[in-house]
């Protein structure tokens, strides 16, 4: 036996409250329907706005470059992190001013990957035996210092806006 066979038998209603409650429900269905007046524009305006000011926010922060002015020197990070740990320096090789010294920075990190000594989460460089085996490189991306050196990251291009830094603008060049 369930809860529905134990319900009691209905009880006869009132005719004066049957009538009453039909005329309601008749009125009820008999009005016209009530719809919520949506303020379209207001609410367009306001989406817009937003939009635009995500949007505009984006655009300042890809767009966000510095440039290398420490050229001598760049840092390899074996995590997308600056703090805890400066990273392991290197010497960027390429003429005084030139994109080579930025370009030579994620090459000399990518080889020091591939060599074995930056492992994921190492605080600075690894002493590792030699031997003949390549190991994966990750993804790096080069950022801008806040002293104005090339920070090389394991990660994509927003690694540099998650850590608060600029992306590299070398010097003398004018574009990105």
């Amino acid at each position: 036996m369930n809860l529905l066979e134990q319900l009691p038998d209905s009880r006869p209603m009132r005719a004066e409250y049957r009538a009453a409650l039909r005329q309601e429900l008749e009125a009820v269905v008999a009005s016209p329907p009530r719809h919520r007046r949506w303020r379209r524009p207001a609410v367009v305006i306001g989406i817009s706005v937003s939009i635009a000011a995500a949007g505009g926010t984006a655009a300042a922060a890809y767009f966000h470059f510095a440039p290398v002015t420490n050229t001598s020197t760049a840092f390899c990070y074996s995590i997308p992190s600056v703090a805890g740990h400066k990273g392991t320096e290197v010497a960027a090789v390429g003429a005084p001013g030139s994109s080579a010294q930025v370009t030579n920075a994620l090459q000399t990190c990518s080889m020091i990957w591939r060599d074995g000594f930056l492992v994921p989460g190492a605080p600075t460089a690894l002493h590792i035996p030699v031997y003949t085996t390549i190991r994966p490189v990750p993804n790096l991306v080069v950022c801008t210092m806040p002293d104005g050196t090339a920070g090389v990251f394991p990660g994509d291009t927003s690694t540099c806006a998650r850590l608060g830094l600029s992306r590299p603008r070398p010097v003398g060049d004018g574009e990105p």
